[in-house]
């Protein structure tokens, strides 16, 4: 098998393919395995996932398990919801819920592959370029002007997926006026009354900021996003505080003691597609992002790329014919990564409601968007599903 892209995903796919008895080689384009970007959200179902690669172990070292996800109204500082992720949740949903740096399970994928050199081959420094599929096998072609042989081909190029142009041939991602400000900060660094074992978004009006603890307790993320109309395309930029700070102006004083704490930010503009049904043709498929790229408001987006690699390996070792694996795989995903694309663009729209702020208003919006039947309907089929069990 042959993975376009050395990400979350593609390392995901890789060791779950070389559990099944697979043997794979993974492009990576970059000059090294590496992972961008800050905190990244662990549920349950990602956690089944981790397990079954073998590598849930080495995640949990320095993961923080939160006890509370707490959504507040930014601008009264009103508690909107609070979901306990205590021994019961854990019980229920058969893992717990917690946090971590997206370099942390990185390098735990990254470490599970360089345990099996004989079935997993990484490569950096190799840029997928196209392919062609001839007979039993796909040719892969690289920008170094090599052509690879290989069973499949798995695209988990991003969002900006070389494979997925042959494949889907939709336009290039849309912008969604969703700008993200990033900082990882020094735990030493957040004033002590924030630091909470908690997830916590505070929503407001057009934007909303969430933070969390990270790699047990010695860092702190901090996201902050605002909808609007924005001259830069955003990826991994530097931004300075008096970029940002005016954004969230009408925000209450304790997220905004928080919001002064870093001296930069990295500003990431969020690009977005809608679900397709044909993301697999013959012996090529997609996976993670190259896939199902979505808003990051369910906290989903690398959970469901790691679902998506033991899923497919399953698929692949239930069937002979590689394309009759893929299209298997295709079929168990579609649905579900589907739904929860268009749950994340729901949650757009509720987290940055106009009547937030306003005590009437956030009333009216807490009884009717945040009752706890309707939460429960939001997320608990989200955080159920399991990748080992799911029908192939």
């Amino acid at each position: 098998m042959i993975i376009a892209g050395g990400g979350i995903g593609g390392l995901a796919a890789a060791l779950a393919l070389a559990r099944k008895g697979f043997r794979s080689v993974v492009l990576e384009q970059a000059q090294q395995f590496g992972e961008i970007g800050a905190g990244i959200q662990i549920a349950p179902n990602a956690w089944h996932a981790l397990d079954a690669l073998g590598v849930g172990a080495l995640v949990k070292k320095e993961a923080v398990f939160v006890e509370h996800l707490f959504m507040f109204d930014g601008v009264s500082g009103e508690k909107v919801i609070d979901i306990p992720l205590d021994k019961r949740f854990a019980k229920r949903f058969g893992n717990p819920y917690a946090v971590t740096h997206r370099a942390d399970i990185h390098g735990s994928l990254l470490d599970g592959c360089k345990a099996l050199p004989g079935l997993i081959e990484l490569r950096t420094n190799t840029k997928v370029m196209g392919f062609d599929v001839q007979g039993s096998e796909v040719l892969v072609k690289t920008a170094n002007n090599e052509t690879l042989k290989g069973a499949a081909l798995v695209g988990a190029d991003g969002g900006r997926s070389v494979v997925r142009e042959r494949i889907v041939g939709d336009t290039m991602p849309l912008i969604t006026g969703h700008m993200c400000y990033r900082a990882v900060l020094d735990i030493d660094d957040v004033p002590k009354d924030l630091r909470h074992a908690a997830a916590i978004l505070w929503a407001a009006h057009n934007t909303h900021i969430v933070h969390y603890p990270l790699r047990g307790w010695k860092l702190f993320n901090l996201v902050a996003t605002v909808i609007g109309k924005h001259t830069s395309g955003g990826h991994n930029e530097l931004a300075l505080p008096e970029e940002v700070l005016p954004l969230f102006s009408h925000y209450c004083d304790q997220p905004l003691k928080l919001m002064r704490t870093p001296k930069e930010y990295r500003r990431w503009m969020l690009l977005h597609r809608q679900p397709v049904d044909n993301w697999t043709r013959g012996r090529v498929t997609l996976l993670g992002d190259a896939a199902h790229p979505t808003l990051p408001m369910m906290a989903q987006g690398a959970n469901m790329a790691i679902e998506d690699g033991v899923v497919l390996a399953r698929s692949l070792e239930a069937h002979d014919d590689a394309a009759a694996g893929l299209a298997a795989y295709e079929e168990a995903r579609r649905d579900r990564t589907s739904r929860l694309v268009r749950a994340a663009n729901d949650n757009a729209a509720r987290f940055h409601n106009p009547a937030l702020g306003d005590a009437q208003g956030a009333a009216r919006y807490v009884d009717s968007e945040w009752q706890e039947a309707k939460v429960k309907q939001r997320y608990d089929w989200v955080f159920e599903y399991d990748p080992v069990r799911v029908a192939i």
